[in-house]
């Protein structure tokens, strides 16, 4: 089966990011697109996954683009390590302990959260009562 591949303009529509985001991705690493002889840049359907990740790690979970590179990194080092049966014991090492990072970097991240939303359901509570009483008035 051949493989889908979408100019740039395509996978900004697609992906609601523009050209220029999609070039600052590609300058960080976070995409690698193949190229055409011509240097146009063609991305497959992997490619808009993983565009679609960064966009979801960054609006959705609040990251910011150096712990996405992070995230995806260490995603594709754990699926090599498993799927190439790797016993290299400094990736491995250096595998858990950005891992570790990452589960520090999201409890802090849910603790802030978590800080916010009570802020958020205090402000709530009081707007409601406050429109409660001018309601009675």
């Amino acid at each position: 089966m051949d493989t889908k591949y979408y100019k740039i303009e395509e996978v900004a529509t697609i992906t609601g990011l523009t050209k220029r985001t999609l070039r600052y991705y590609e300058e960080l690493e976070l995409i690698i697109p193949k190229r055409t002889d011509a240097s146009y840049r063609l991305y497959s359907e992997e490619d808009i996954e993983n565009i679609n990740r960064i966009k979801d790690l960054r609006e959705s979970l609040g990251f910011c683009l150096n712990d996405v590179k992070v995230i995806l990194d260490l995603e594709k080092d754990f699926k090599r390590i498993f799927k190439e049966n790797l016993k290299d014991d400094i990736m491995i090492n250096k595998s858990i302990n950005l891992i570790k990072k990452q589960i520090i970097s999201v409890e802090e991240k849910e603790l802030s959260l978590g800080k916010s939303k009570e802020k958020f359901k205090i402000a709530l509570a009081k707007l409601e009562e406050f429109h409660r009483t001018k309601q009675e008035e």
